[in-house]
């Protein structure tokens, strides 16, 4: 387990500390992955617009079928 300083207060502080312990400076950004959601907005997005355009095809076909046979 590497030492390293802290930016702040020059402490020395473990590698793997989230803040310092002597000043609270945050040594490690916690940076939320945006895209894992993202993917899910698309995947739901995705899921409706198909499923937008299979009822539109069924309707269409629906009524050209029924011209077809009336």
């Amino acid at each position: 387990m590497p030492l390293i300083n802290c930016p702040d207060c020059k402490t020395k502080i473990s590698d793997k500390a989230d803040t310092c312990p002597q000043c609270a400076y945050p040594l490690k950004s916690k940076q939320y992955n945006n895209k894992t959601n993202e993917g899910c907005f698309l995947q739901t997005l995705n899921f409706g617009c198909m499923f937008i355009v299979i009822t539109f095809g069924v309707i269409i076909l629906f009524f050209v079928l029924i011209s077809i046979f009336s």
